[in-house]
């Protein structure tokens, strides 16, 4: 395949519209100190942890990935604790990254030069990207590892260059500090790679070697910090075990007691789930709890033991049948049943959120599903590499459970397939037509 090279003004010109859009809208429009309640509170109080004391030992440091209020804390220290515009342009940087991320990515699979700068265009855009750089969480400096380690990925196989392996172990490694599940989509793009190796000449297992330093590097400095706060072993967090116990319970809300302290947690879509058992009793999509719609364990929220037990009695009391249903709807609701927290709490931001996840699965999903198919074409390898991002992000949601709000981090690689899904549909009603009407 002959790649064109970018249009860099144009690019330039996208990306600077997108950061001077994302800075009026951190800054002015949606400041993300304004929103420090629940889990971006929780991400700025480790960080100010970690300022005060970084070398304290305690034991709920691990439930979450560290990634997040670790960057918190680098800024904070170098710009000021207390300034929290700071973080917030470093978040509008990292939301206008990806306007060239998505449009290079576009250009990588796509044909000609008109998609990729529509890709850019629509990332500069892209509701859901803008609204979560408003908020201090996760999700937007993961989007940018993701979409990075997936063009990454597609630029070794077209060069075999060894500098983008090691790019691309380094997405996934900073990746893993903030959503561990990205270790997934370096397994799968491996076992792609296996079953390609024909396709994909350039990439070699040493390549991979080269990939895994960052990631191994990573991994041991996050086992250490586990080992420290919680004097056993471990990797980068401790809330798997919780969060595969919703999966498997269709719970609400999970209560931790231990010592006369109470914890709790109640991930939105579960909620969104428990609305429409009321609504729809006997819809596809719909709680339907394994034990009931609030459980309780004893012992802590980091401890896994408790959880797995909790788990496998869930499992027990459903059967198969019913954990196989649980495991489809959560992936269903990757797309749909559920509005992007936290967007989904307030009036003001709710509808454009709805609004813009309905215009995706519109125009986005049916192309993006046309190209995922075609990736198990034989002479499509390379869009394997990316189907195996999304077919990593299937599998947790599965495993876990599934929610709109995690889906969108991997929205750079629908936007790249979904173009490819439009030409190539384009190129199949071109050539059934009768040759007089063909444009």
């Amino acid at each position: 395949m002959t790649l064109r090279p970018p249009r860099r003004p144009f690019l330039v010109a996208v990306t600077l519209l997108a950061l001077a859009l994302r800075l009026v809208w951190n800054l002015v429009v949606h400041p993300p100190e304004e929103h420090l309640y629940s889990d971006m509170a929780g991400y700025f109080e480790r960080s100010t942890a970690l300022l005060d004391a970084p070398l304290r030992k305690e034991p709920s440091a691990v439930l979450f990935p560290y990634g997040t209020h670790v960057l918190f804390a680098l800024v904070r220290a170098v710009f000021g604790r207390e300034n929290h515009a700071a973080p917030a342009v470093v978040y509008a940087l990292l939301g206008a990254s990806l306007v060239p991320l998505v449009s290079l990515l576009c250009e990588r699979i796509v044909r000609g030069r008109i998609a990729p700068r529509i890709a850019a265009l629509l990332a500069c855009f892209y509701y859901p990207w803008i609204s979560l750089g408003g908020y201090f969480l996760s999700e937007l400096p993961f989007t940018v590892c993701v979409t990075a380690a997936a063009l990454f990925s597609l630029r070794l196989a077209d060069t075999g260059r060894a500098r983008e392996a090691f790019f691309f172990g380094t997405a996934v490694a900073l990746g893993a500090t903030l959503r561990p599940q990205i270790l997934l989509s370096l397994a799968l793009v491996f076992l792609v790679w296996l079953a390609r190796r024909r396709a994909l000449p350039r990439i070699r297992l040493a390549h991979f070697a080269r990939a895994l330093v960052p990631v191994v590097l990573v991994l041991a400095v996050s086992a250490a910090r586990f080992h420290h706060h919680m004097g056993r072993a471990g990797l980068i967090s401790a809330n798997g075990p919780l969060n595969y116990a919703f999966g498997r319970c269709h719970a609400v809300d999970i209560e931790a007691r231990t010592r006369g302290y109470v914890s709790s947690f109640g991930p939105p879509p579960m909620g969104y789930l428990a609305y429409r058992d009321k609504k729809y009793p006997d819809a596809f999509v719909r709680l339907d709890a394994a034990l009931g719609p609030k459980l309780t364990v004893q012992g802590t929220m980091w401890n896994a033991d408790p959880f797995y037990a909790l788990a496998r009695k869930c499992v027990a009391a459903t059967g198969l049948v019913r954990q196989a249903r649980y495991a489809l709807s959560h992936v269903i609701m990757l797309w749909g049943y559920n509005i992007v927290w936290p967007d989904s709490g307030t009036d003001t931001y709710r509808r454009p959120m709805r609004r813009a996840i309905d215009l995706h699965n519109v125009l986005l999903l049916p192309p993006m599903l046309v190209a995922f198919a075609a990736s198990f074409r034989r002479h499509l390898a390379r869009h394997a590499l990316l189907s195996a991002h999304l077919l990593a992000l299937v599998l947790v949601a599965m495993l876990y459970f599934g929610d709109v709000r995690y889906r969108v981090p991997y929205d750079g690689i629908v936007i790249a397939l979904a173009f490819d899904g439009i030409t190539r549909g384009l190129g199949w009603v071109r050539s059934i037509l009768p040759r007089k009407v063909r444009v």
